[in-house]
């Protein structure tokens, strides 16, 4: 939204209507209009603009809007709504004839204070938070007196520090249900009780267990069951986004993020943050192409940087090989699959997800998947198609016609045996599909666009600028026009 100059050229626009625009950038209490389960309210203190898909209440008084914001997720709103509007709609006017009393105030500030601090600390924990800092493994790599190599105690750590949070959320949910109950005199018809399920922090990465847990004397605590998948490949996200120098592992927040930025503009970010640039510290890729083979045929693989990522992420000079290897194989134990095959198969499809279809890295692949390279879309240049071209996609093929010509003198040989014959003639027919993909790809696809160069405009949005390169991208369901969902966002 362009409110340069405050919102000037919206404003005249025609048939244009402002409302409310003394709220905007403002903290509000705000709720979607329109909900299909319980109604819930946000503490907001995100300067934004709100439109009219959500409702809100906007006040002076920061105090007493957290204090509303602590009522209007209690139970008894519940049982006021039920009455005031049947139907799934929440307007303004509906909300707004909900008694309103004022009772124990600095206890249900208190409270209210606990459960916007634990929310807000698990939205930030996610890359499409604004407020991003790191990684919450690199978080937990720290035991108590020492620090730890394993990354398998760092997800233990962190999944009893989140279980610890639940937990609070909850009872601090159900002490606010039990104050609000109380005030309004609707014991006999009201309990505090909150289903687990209606806790919402932890969406992705963990749900409750279906039988309780009880970990103190006397305080039922829901017992979390989570998903180290999730866990792991948030992990391995955060380590492709240091490839790229989205993110540092001497720098919290991001590094690289706006367009035309350059290596150089790292080095000056990270030494601004008082950190004097290191040749041996964890550096980005350098022409800001990452191949996604199925073997180790480039230096910058994908999965040769990310072990260099974790031996720097989860060790130091004096790790032990023994170490690096624990921690790559509690990787693949969390994925449940070798890592290669993860980022060859999984990691694209997690990225869109994650990105809700509006991703930052993107995959140029072949027509079958015989080539694939991740770039990421703020270190863009106009050259960066044709570095693609002469630096991986044709080196590729000179790499499997070498292959070829080994297994063809494999299978003519002599001294080898009828399998062997059989097993080099099989690789010399799939070779040959694979290079002829890989060789009309380069004709029809890439060559092209190596030498008509994309001058990209990251305002123009991912929507318009991803299908500008038309099938050279990995086709995405919802952005691309090629995946036919017509879906927006």
């Amino acid at each position: 939204m362009n409110w340069e100059n405050n919102g000037e050229q919206i404003k005249n626009a025609q048939g244009s209507v402002i409302r409310n625009s003394s709220a905007y950038f403002k903290p509000v209490a705000i709720w979607s209009r329109i909900n299909s389960g319980l109604f819930s309210i946000r503490y907001s203190e995100v300067k934004a603009v709100h439109n009219d898909a959500c409702c809100f209440i906007a006040n002076p008084d920061s105090l007493l809007l957290k204090y509303c914001t602590g009522f209007l997720n209690s139970s008894v709103r519940v049982k006021f709504l039920e009455e005031l509007s049947p139907t799934l709609n929440y307007l303004p006017n509906t909300v707004n004839e909900i008694p309103f009393k004022i009772g124990k105030k600095e206890k249900v500030l208190f409270l209210v204070d606990s459960c916007i601090n634990i929310s807000r600390e698990d939205w930030d924990a996610r890359e499409t938070s604004w407020d991003f800092q790191t990684n919450e493994l690199l978080c937990h790599r720290t035991g108590e007196s020492t620090p730890d190599n394993l990354l398998a105690n760092a997800v233990t750590a962190y999944e009893t520090y989140w279980q610890e949070k639940f937990s609070q959320l909850h009872q601090n949910e159900e002490e606010l249900n039990r104050i609000f109950i109380d005030l309004y005199g609707l014991q006999d018809e009201l309990t505090p009780d909150v289903a687990p399920d209606d806790i919402t922090i932890l969406g992705q990465e963990a749900k409750p267990h279906p039988r309780p847990l009880s970990l103190k004397q006397g305080e039922g605590v829901v017992d979390l069951q989570f998903d180290r998948r999730e866990i792991m490949a948030q992990f391995v996200s955060y380590a492709v986004g240091c490839m790229f120098g989205r993110y540092s592992l001497s720098k919290p927040g991001l590094v690289l993020a706006s367009q035309g930025q350059t290596l150089a503009d790292y080095q000056s970010e990270i030494e601004a943050n008082g950190i004097l640039a290191d040749e041996n510290a964890f550096q980005p890729d350098a022409d800001n192409i990452i191949p996604i083979l199925d073997e180790d045929w480039f230096a910058d693989d994908i999965v040769s940087r990310f072990r260099a990522f974790l031996r720097a992420s989860f060790g130091d000079a004096e790790a032990s090989d023994r170490s690096f290897n624990q921690n790559l194989m509690f990787v693949e134990e969390c994925l449940g699959m070798d890592l290669r095959k993860y980022f060859v198969r999984y990691f694209y499809d997690d990225h869109i997800r994650r990105y809700r279809r509006r991703p930052i890295y993107w995959l140029f692949r072949s027509p079958k998947g015989s080539f694939s390279a991740l770039i990421y879309l703020h270190r863009y240049t106009p050259d960066t198609v044709a570095r693609l071209l002469n630096g991986y996609l044709r080196e590729y093929q000179d790499k499997l016609r070498n292959r070829r010509e080994q297994q063809q003198t494999l299978s003519q040989s002599a001294l080898a045996t009828a399998g062997e014959k059989t097993r080099a003639q099989k690789e010399i027919d799939r070779l040959d599909k694979v290079l002829g993909e890989l060789a009309q790809y380069e004709r029809e696809v890439i060559y092209p666009l190596a030498t008509n160069p994309i001058a990209m405009d990251l305002d123009d949005g991912v929507l318009v600028n991803y299908n500008r390169f038309g099938s050279a991208l990995a086709p995405v369901k919802g952005l691309t026009e090629k995946a036919g969902s017509g879906e927006e966002e």
